[in-house]
């Protein structure tokens, strides 16, 4: 979910090739970061661009220049094309074997995927196991009989199909051959659904081949899924990073981070309402409607990846559950919005606010 409201600017999304990334990668190796300079030196330079992952994607850094600036801010733009193409799962690009192509075959014969996507598989199979299984990246079908109302905005999914399509959705179904790079769907009417962790591990891959080109002061927000690099150049020793209300306008929370990422998930952006009740794209593998323990819950991780895929799962689980779940992961922390609208935090997130206070 987005943390800040930001200005939409549209602009003509052009598939980069995988080969553009490198060369722009190389190009990079010969830059010196601010890091190693002084300070001083460094200016700060934001860049916004729209089309990846549907939302905006805003960039932030302390570079010695404009043009250093735009050559990362080049390579960041070019690496999240091609991860959307990669996660997307409505259309197919030549060239890509990503989700929408292995859920088109998959249930045929192992199908050949891009090894991120086949990477990505195998942390949720890990993730899924460990952490309480109620995040399902197999409840495609499901998913998608919501999306479809959601987007149509006059019913609710048939409760007969959405039966149905529940009886899909075995994750051990899925059989990734990371050595092969292929995926294969024993059962053929399974539909896979990475939208609780895609967008993060993107953003995680980013973040990780901007360090490994000299960048370390950088505030990365993929639509809501921030990640803090290295301490801003301007003197201070943190990033602030605004937790959004309800509202989706005013900021309920600040707080000071440093690499880490900072991911919520909530009730109050991707929803429609029927008969004054609120239906949002978080569903309960249980009950198959949309979860209503919580309104939102923000989780603060070293790894954007895992904190995405946490951030979801701690929202579909009832409260003193989803506590117990964070407060077992080190490094993890995170504030939830209760269906009251008050407010509980770990105390390392509170101590996390009490930086900026």
């Amino acid at each position: 979910m987005p943390l800040f409201l930001v200005i939409y600017h549209q602009f003509e999304v052009i598939a980069l090739k995988r080969c553009f990334s490198l060369l722009l990668a190389c190009m990079m190796l010969g830059l010196t970061s601010c890091a190693a300079r002084s300070e001083t030196a460094c200016q700060k330079f934001k860049y916004l661009f729209f089309g990846t992952f549907d939302t905006v994607i805003t960039f932030t850094a302390y570079t010695h220049d404009q043009a250093e600036f735009e050559t990362y801010a080049a390579l960041v733009e070019s690496e999240m094309n091609r991860y959307h193409q990669i996660f997307d799962q409505y259309h197919a690009y030549d060239g890509v074997q990503n989700l929408y192509a292995v859920n088109q075959s998959a249930g045929k014969e192992p199908t050949a995927a891009e090894p991120e996507l086949i990477d990505l598989l195998g942390r949720i199979v890990n993730w899924h196991k460990r952490y309480d299984d109620v995040l399902n990246p197999a409840m495609g079908s499901v998913l998608r009989l919501w999306h479809d109302a959601r987007e149509e905005g006059v019913s609710l999914p048939d409760d007969a199909m959405l039966k149905a399509a529940s009886e899909h959705m075995d994750y051990q179904q899925v059989i990734i051959d990371s050595a092969a790079n292929t995926v294969f769907f024993t059962d053929p009417e399974i539909s896979l659904d990475l939208g609780a962790a895609a967008k993060g591990y993107a953003a995680q891959l980013v973040t990780e081949t901007l360090r490994e080109n000299g960048l370390d002061s950088f505030l990365l927000n993929a639509g809501g899924n921030v990640v803090c690099g290295g301490k801003p150049l301007d003197g201070r020793n943190f990033w602030t990073v605004g937790i959004e209300d309800l509202d989706g306008v005013n900021t309920r929370e600040m707080i000071g981070a440093v690499n880490v990422s900072v991911v919520t998930s909530g009730d109050y952006q991707r929803y429609y309402t029927l008969d004054g009740q609120r239906y949002h794209h978080l569903i309960d593998p249980v009950t198959l409607y949309p979860a209503a323990y919580m309104h939102a819950v923000t989780v603060v991780c070293p790894d954007s990846a895992l904190g995405d895929f946490l951030s979801t799962t701690a929202f579909l689980l009832p409260y003193e559950q989803s506590r117990a779940l964070i407060e077992a992961i080190p490094g993890v922390e995170a504030m939830w919005t209760l269906m009251d609208n008050s407010i509980e935090m770990t105390e390392g997130f509170s101590q996390l606010v009490s930086l900026v206070k």
